[in-house]
Protein backbone atom coordinates (compact mmCIF):
# COMPACT_ATOMS: atom_id res chain seq x y z
CA UNK A 1 0.00 0.00 0.00
CA UNK A 2 1.56 3.63 -0.88
CA UNK A 3 2.17 6.42 1.59
CA UNK A 4 -0.19 8.41 -0.07
CA UNK A 5 -3.33 6.09 0.01
CA UNK A 6 -2.23 5.36 3.20
CA UNK A 7 -1.90 9.02 4.47
CA UNK A 8 -5.38 9.69 2.45
CA UNK A 9 -6.85 6.81 4.69
CA UNK A 10 -5.28 8.82 7.89
CA UNK A 11 -7.16 12.30 6.56
CA UNK A 12 -10.48 10.55 6.02
CA UNK A 13 -10.36 8.74 9.32
CA UNK A 14 -9.58 11.64 11.60
CA UNK A 15 -12.31 13.61 9.42
CA UNK A 16 -15.01 11.25 9.78
CA UNK A 17 -14.28 10.85 13.63
CA UNK A 18 -14.61 14.87 14.40
CA UNK A 19 -16.84 15.56 11.20
CA UNK A 20 -19.65 12.58 10.87
CA UNK A 21 -22.50 14.62 9.67
CA UNK A 22 -20.71 16.97 7.36
CA UNK A 23 -19.74 15.68 4.26
CA UNK A 24 -15.90 15.43 3.00
CA UNK A 25 -15.98 17.96 0.31
CA UNK A 26 -17.85 20.28 2.74
CA UNK A 27 -15.14 19.53 5.25
CA UNK A 28 -12.75 21.99 7.17
CA UNK A 29 -10.14 19.90 6.21
CA UNK A 30 -11.07 20.52 2.03
CA UNK A 31 -11.93 24.07 2.89
CA UNK A 32 -8.73 24.98 4.70
CA UNK A 33 -7.08 23.74 2.18
CA UNK A 34 -8.49 25.77 -0.76
CA UNK A 35 -8.88 28.89 1.38
CA UNK A 36 -4.81 29.19 2.10
CA UNK A 37 -3.72 27.92 -1.45
CA UNK A 38 -6.15 30.67 -2.90
CA UNK A 39 -4.65 32.95 -0.62
CA UNK A 40 -1.01 32.47 -0.84
CA UNK A 41 -1.48 32.29 -5.02
CA UNK A 42 -3.28 35.52 -4.25
CA UNK A 43 -0.81 37.32 -1.99
CA UNK A 44 -3.16 38.33 1.03
CA UNK A 45 -2.30 35.36 2.97
CA UNK A 46 0.50 36.49 4.83
CA UNK A 47 -0.77 40.06 5.19
CA UNK A 48 -0.53 41.38 8.65
CA UNK A 49 -4.39 42.00 8.43
CA UNK A 50 -7.44 42.39 6.06
CA UNK A 51 -10.86 43.42 6.07
CA UNK A 52 -13.87 41.04 5.02
CA UNK A 53 -16.82 43.73 3.01
CA UNK A 54 -20.11 41.62 4.40
CA UNK A 55 -22.69 42.19 3.52
CA UNK A 56 -25.03 39.49 5.51
CA UNK A 57 -25.51 37.51 2.37
CA UNK A 58 -24.60 33.50 1.62
CA UNK A 59 -21.63 34.38 -0.06
CA UNK A 60 -20.02 37.30 2.16
CA UNK A 61 -21.18 35.55 5.51
CA UNK A 62 -19.44 31.98 3.93
CA UNK A 63 -16.53 34.45 3.04
CA UNK A 64 -16.30 35.60 7.15
CA UNK A 65 -16.59 32.15 8.49
CA UNK A 66 -13.31 30.96 6.35
CA UNK A 67 -11.70 34.01 6.87
CA UNK A 68 -12.26 33.45 10.73
CA UNK A 69 -11.58 29.82 10.56
CA UNK A 70 -8.29 29.97 8.27
CA UNK A 71 -6.81 33.52 8.42
CA UNK A 72 -3.92 34.01 11.13
CA UNK A 73 -4.00 37.59 11.28
CA UNK A 74 -5.54 40.50 12.36
CA UNK A 75 -8.98 40.25 10.84
CA UNK A 76 -12.09 43.16 10.75
CA UNK A 77 -14.75 43.58 8.75
CA UNK A 78 -17.11 46.05 7.25
CA UNK A 79 -20.64 46.34 6.42
CA UNK A 80 -22.38 49.54 4.23
CA UNK A 81 -25.94 49.85 4.88
CA UNK A 82 -27.24 51.40 1.72
CA UNK A 83 -30.54 52.31 2.43
CA UNK A 84 -32.11 51.25 -0.30
CA UNK A 85 -34.21 48.75 1.63
CA UNK A 86 -35.54 50.07 4.84
CA UNK A 87 -36.03 48.42 7.60
CA UNK A 88 -34.74 45.35 5.91
CA UNK A 89 -31.82 47.19 5.18
CA UNK A 90 -31.31 48.01 8.75
CA UNK A 91 -32.09 43.92 9.40
CA UNK A 92 -29.02 43.07 7.41
CA UNK A 93 -26.86 45.42 9.50
CA UNK A 94 -27.95 44.14 13.06
CA UNK A 95 -27.37 40.65 11.65
CA UNK A 96 -23.95 41.07 10.35
CA UNK A 97 -22.66 43.02 13.39
CA UNK A 98 -24.40 40.21 15.42
CA UNK A 99 -22.67 37.74 13.63
CA UNK A 100 -19.54 39.15 13.34
CA UNK A 101 -19.45 40.07 17.17
CA UNK A 102 -20.08 36.00 17.59
CA UNK A 103 -17.12 35.14 15.69
CA UNK A 104 -14.95 37.75 17.71
CA UNK A 105 -14.44 39.61 14.91
CA UNK A 106 -14.56 43.96 14.83
CA UNK A 107 -16.99 45.37 12.70
CA UNK A 108 -17.18 48.97 11.36
CA UNK A 109 -20.91 49.80 9.77
CA UNK A 110 -21.32 52.45 7.73
CA UNK A 111 -24.67 54.14 6.78
CA UNK A 112 -25.29 55.62 3.25
CA UNK A 113 -28.79 56.33 0.85
CA UNK A 114 -27.77 55.31 -1.91
CA UNK A 115 -31.28 56.98 -3.77
CA UNK A 116 -30.11 60.49 -2.56
CA UNK A 117 -26.77 60.18 -3.33
CA UNK A 118 -26.63 58.44 -6.73
CA UNK A 119 -25.78 60.67 -9.60
CA UNK A 120 -27.92 62.33 -12.45
CA UNK A 121 -28.57 59.37 -14.65
CA UNK A 122 -26.79 57.07 -12.57
CA UNK A 123 -28.75 53.44 -12.21
CA UNK A 124 -28.92 52.47 -8.39
CA UNK A 125 -26.91 49.28 -9.16
CA UNK A 126 -24.22 51.72 -10.27
CA UNK A 127 -24.44 54.37 -7.15
CA UNK A 128 -24.37 51.55 -4.91
CA UNK A 129 -21.38 50.05 -6.28
CA UNK A 130 -19.72 53.71 -6.56
CA UNK A 131 -20.45 54.42 -2.91
CA UNK A 132 -19.80 51.00 -1.61
CA UNK A 133 -16.59 51.33 -2.91
CA UNK A 134 -15.93 54.73 -1.93
CA UNK A 135 -16.94 53.98 2.03
CA UNK A 136 -14.93 50.64 2.30
CA UNK A 137 -11.98 51.99 1.21
CA UNK A 138 -12.51 54.95 3.86
CA UNK A 139 -13.39 52.58 6.62
CA UNK A 140 -9.85 50.78 5.09
CA UNK A 141 -7.64 53.61 6.21
CA UNK A 142 -9.44 53.95 9.60
CA UNK A 143 -9.27 50.35 10.13
CA UNK A 144 -5.53 50.86 8.84
CA UNK A 145 -5.17 47.97 6.31
CA UNK A 146 -5.05 48.19 2.21
CA UNK A 147 -6.39 44.56 1.76
CA UNK A 148 -9.97 43.95 1.63
CA UNK A 149 -11.75 40.32 0.73
CA UNK A 150 -15.12 40.00 -1.26
CA UNK A 151 -17.65 37.39 -1.39
CA UNK A 152 -17.92 37.30 -5.36
CA UNK A 153 -18.39 33.59 -6.12
CA UNK A 154 -18.22 31.54 -9.77
CA UNK A 155 -21.68 31.92 -10.53
CA UNK A 156 -21.26 35.92 -10.52
CA UNK A 157 -18.63 35.10 -12.57
CA UNK A 158 -20.18 33.60 -15.24
CA UNK A 159 -23.05 36.08 -15.01
CA UNK A 160 -20.90 38.85 -15.30
CA UNK A 161 -19.37 37.68 -18.29
CA UNK A 162 -22.06 36.87 -19.97
CA UNK A 163 -23.78 40.07 -19.21
CA UNK A 164 -20.18 41.82 -20.75
CA UNK A 165 -20.49 39.88 -23.95
CA UNK A 166 -24.20 40.55 -24.37
CA UNK A 167 -23.55 44.16 -24.06
CA UNK A 168 -20.84 44.07 -26.56
CA UNK A 169 -17.63 44.12 -24.46
CA UNK A 170 -14.13 43.31 -25.95
CA UNK A 171 -11.45 41.64 -23.50
CA UNK A 172 -10.95 43.14 -20.56
CA UNK A 173 -15.13 43.07 -20.10
CA UNK A 174 -15.07 39.36 -21.06
CA UNK A 175 -12.90 38.48 -17.96
CA UNK A 176 -16.47 39.53 -16.22
CA UNK A 177 -14.18 40.27 -12.42
CA UNK A 178 -10.71 39.82 -11.81
CA UNK A 179 -9.17 37.95 -8.82
CA UNK A 180 -7.23 41.58 -8.02
CA UNK A 181 -8.39 45.58 -8.30
CA UNK A 182 -7.20 48.28 -6.87
CA UNK A 183 -9.00 51.27 -5.90
CA UNK A 184 -7.93 54.13 -4.17
CA UNK A 185 -4.71 52.25 -2.92
CA UNK A 186 -6.52 49.90 -1.73
CA UNK A 187 -6.76 46.02 -2.82
CA UNK A 188 -9.29 44.03 -3.51
CA UNK A 189 -9.42 40.55 -3.47
CA UNK A 190 -12.19 37.63 -4.79
CA UNK A 191 -11.04 34.48 -2.86
CA UNK A 192 -14.02 32.66 -3.88
CA UNK A 193 -14.16 32.51 -8.11
CA UNK A 194 -13.83 28.97 -7.31
CA UNK A 195 -16.82 28.21 -5.61
CA UNK A 196 -20.04 28.06 -6.45
CA UNK A 197 -23.31 30.10 -4.98
CA UNK A 198 -25.15 27.19 -3.90
CA UNK A 199 -21.70 24.91 -2.11
CA UNK A 200 -20.80 28.57 -0.33
CA UNK A 201 -24.38 28.01 1.35
CA UNK A 202 -23.90 24.68 1.63
CA UNK A 203 -20.78 25.11 3.90
CA UNK A 204 -23.01 27.63 6.08
CA UNK A 205 -26.27 25.21 6.07
CA UNK A 206 -24.00 21.84 7.17
CA UNK A 207 -22.88 23.73 10.22
CA UNK A 208 -26.56 25.36 11.53
CA UNK A 209 -25.30 29.57 10.42
CA UNK A 210 -28.06 31.21 8.74
CA UNK A 211 -27.52 34.30 6.38
CA UNK A 212 -29.80 37.04 4.80
CA UNK A 213 -31.65 37.09 1.49
CA UNK A 214 -31.35 40.09 -0.30
CA UNK A 215 -35.41 40.70 -1.74
CA UNK A 216 -34.35 42.56 -4.89
CA UNK A 217 -32.31 39.64 -5.63
CA UNK A 218 -35.68 38.10 -7.04
CA UNK A 219 -36.55 41.66 -9.05
CA UNK A 220 -36.31 40.28 -12.39
CA UNK A 221 -36.78 44.01 -13.34
CA UNK A 222 -32.53 44.40 -12.48
CA UNK A 223 -30.97 42.94 -16.01
CA UNK A 224 -28.38 40.59 -14.02
CA UNK A 225 -31.50 38.91 -11.86
CA UNK A 226 -32.88 38.40 -15.11
CA UNK A 227 -29.94 36.70 -16.19
CA UNK A 228 -29.39 34.74 -13.26
CA UNK A 229 -33.12 33.79 -12.83
CA UNK A 230 -34.17 33.24 -16.33
CA UNK A 231 -31.31 33.48 -19.04
CA UNK A 232 -28.88 31.18 -17.32
CA UNK A 233 -31.39 28.33 -16.12
CA UNK A 234 -32.98 28.28 -19.80
CA UNK A 235 -29.11 27.96 -21.17
CA UNK A 236 -28.58 25.18 -18.90
CA UNK A 237 -31.54 23.13 -19.54
CA UNK A 238 -31.98 23.80 -23.72
CA UNK A 239 -28.02 24.19 -24.68
CA UNK A 240 -25.47 22.74 -21.76
CA UNK A 241 -26.07 21.98 -18.16
CA UNK A 242 -22.58 23.42 -17.89
CA UNK A 243 -23.12 26.80 -18.83
CA UNK A 244 -22.16 28.25 -16.08
CA UNK A 245 -18.91 26.42 -15.52
CA UNK A 246 -17.95 27.54 -19.38
CA UNK A 247 -18.75 30.81 -19.14
CA UNK A 248 -16.48 31.25 -15.85
CA UNK A 249 -13.83 29.53 -17.32
CA UNK A 250 -13.97 31.66 -20.22
CA UNK A 251 -13.54 34.30 -18.02
CA UNK A 252 -10.47 32.80 -16.39
CA UNK A 253 -8.93 32.16 -19.98
CA UNK A 254 -9.57 36.11 -20.74
CA UNK A 255 -8.12 36.88 -18.05
CA UNK A 256 -4.43 35.76 -18.98
CA UNK A 257 -5.14 37.18 -22.39
CA UNK A 258 -5.95 40.56 -20.74
CA UNK A 259 -2.96 40.55 -18.37
CA UNK A 260 -1.09 39.98 -22.03
CA UNK A 261 -2.68 42.90 -23.20
CA UNK A 262 -1.91 45.24 -20.27
CA UNK A 263 1.49 44.42 -19.98
CA UNK A 264 1.61 45.67 -24.26
CA UNK A 265 -0.35 49.19 -23.56
CA UNK A 266 1.82 49.79 -20.81
CA UNK A 267 4.53 49.46 -22.78
CA UNK A 268 2.96 51.33 -25.66
CA UNK A 269 1.96 54.25 -23.48
CA UNK A 270 5.30 54.76 -21.88
CA UNK A 271 6.76 54.90 -25.52
CA UNK A 272 3.82 57.35 -26.31
CA UNK A 273 3.33 59.59 -23.59
CA UNK A 274 4.78 63.61 -23.51
CA UNK A 275 3.25 64.42 -20.72
CA UNK A 276 0.96 64.17 -18.05
CA UNK A 277 -0.35 67.42 -16.69
CA UNK A 278 -1.60 69.95 -16.76
CA UNK A 279 -2.50 67.79 -20.12
CA UNK A 280 -2.63 64.21 -20.52
CA UNK A 281 -0.88 64.48 -24.20
CA UNK A 282 0.73 61.96 -26.37
CA UNK A 283 2.67 61.73 -29.44
CA UNK A 284 0.74 61.79 -32.52
CA UNK A 285 3.60 61.00 -34.51
CA UNK A 286 4.60 57.82 -32.17
CA UNK A 287 0.66 56.85 -32.50
CA UNK A 288 1.09 56.99 -36.05
CA UNK A 289 3.50 54.74 -36.17
CA UNK A 290 1.48 52.20 -34.63
CA UNK A 291 -1.46 50.20 -36.12
CA UNK A 292 -4.72 50.48 -35.37
CA UNK A 293 -5.29 47.68 -32.94
CA UNK A 294 -2.16 49.08 -30.71
CA UNK A 295 -3.13 52.72 -30.96
CA UNK A 296 -6.95 51.46 -29.42
CA UNK A 297 -4.72 49.89 -26.76
CA UNK A 298 -2.91 53.31 -25.80
CA UNK A 299 -6.17 55.37 -25.68
CA UNK A 300 -8.13 52.38 -23.48
CA UNK A 301 -4.64 53.09 -21.33
CA UNK A 302 -5.23 56.72 -21.44
CA UNK A 303 -8.65 56.46 -20.43
CA UNK A 304 -7.71 54.03 -17.31
CA UNK A 305 -5.09 56.81 -16.30
CA UNK A 306 -7.39 59.63 -16.60
CA UNK A 307 -10.68 57.21 -14.93
CA UNK A 308 -12.41 57.99 -17.83
CA UNK A 309 -15.68 56.23 -18.95
CA UNK A 310 -14.25 53.34 -21.55
CA UNK A 311 -14.75 53.50 -24.93
CA UNK A 312 -16.69 51.26 -26.94
CA UNK A 313 -14.86 49.70 -29.80
CA UNK A 314 -16.39 51.32 -32.33
CA UNK A 315 -15.19 54.93 -30.89
CA UNK A 316 -12.12 53.25 -29.95
CA UNK A 317 -11.02 52.74 -33.24
CA UNK A 318 -12.86 55.89 -34.66
CA UNK A 319 -10.44 57.62 -32.56
CA UNK A 320 -7.63 55.75 -33.81
CA UNK A 321 -8.24 56.62 -37.09
CA UNK A 322 -8.36 60.65 -36.51
CA UNK A 323 -5.13 60.19 -34.63
CA UNK A 324 -3.35 58.35 -37.70
CA UNK A 325 -4.96 60.95 -40.23
CA UNK A 326 -3.09 63.97 -41.05
CA UNK A 327 -5.61 66.51 -39.87
CA UNK A 328 -6.65 68.29 -36.68
CA UNK A 329 -9.75 67.34 -34.79
CA UNK A 330 -11.44 66.86 -31.99
CA UNK A 331 -13.38 63.96 -30.78
CA UNK A 332 -15.86 64.05 -27.94
CA UNK A 333 -14.67 61.31 -25.42
CA UNK A 334 -17.17 62.14 -22.83
CA UNK A 335 -19.64 64.90 -21.43
CA UNK A 336 -16.96 66.99 -20.19
CA UNK A 337 -13.53 65.56 -21.91
CA UNK A 338 -11.88 65.46 -25.94
CA UNK A 339 -9.08 64.24 -27.31
CA UNK A 340 -7.65 67.10 -29.33
CA UNK A 341 -5.56 66.40 -32.53
CA UNK A 342 -3.06 69.52 -33.01
CA UNK A 343 0.45 69.34 -34.84
CA UNK A 344 2.54 66.77 -33.39
CA UNK A 345 0.11 65.98 -30.52
CA UNK A 346 -2.72 64.32 -28.70
CA UNK A 347 -4.23 66.05 -25.93
CA UNK A 348 -6.78 65.10 -23.64
CA UNK A 349 -8.40 67.32 -21.40
CA UNK A 350 -11.76 68.61 -20.06
CA UNK A 351 -13.37 70.51 -22.28
CA UNK A 352 -14.86 72.95 -19.31
CA UNK A 353 -11.40 74.32 -18.66
CA UNK A 354 -10.47 72.13 -15.57
CA UNK A 355 -7.33 70.49 -16.69
CA UNK A 356 -7.27 66.78 -15.81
Amino acid sequence: MSSVYVQTLRYTECFMMENKNIPYELSDYVLGKYFRETGERQGWLNSPGIIASVSGGGDSIALLWLCRKFYGGKLAAVHINHGIRGGESDGDEAFTASFAESLGIDIMTVRISVPEERMKGESLESAARRLRQYHVCRCAEVLGSKTVLLGHNRDDLAETVLFNILRGTGIRGSVGMTECSEIDGVKFYRPLLGLRRGFLRDILRVRGISWREDSTNTDKTYTRNYIRLNLLPQIGKRINASAIEHLASFGEDMRKVREHEDRISLDLMNECLKAESPSFTLSRKKLRGLDDDDTALVIREAGRRLGLRTLSRGRCMELARLIHGGKNFIFQWCRNVTAKGTGGKIIIDDCTGNTN
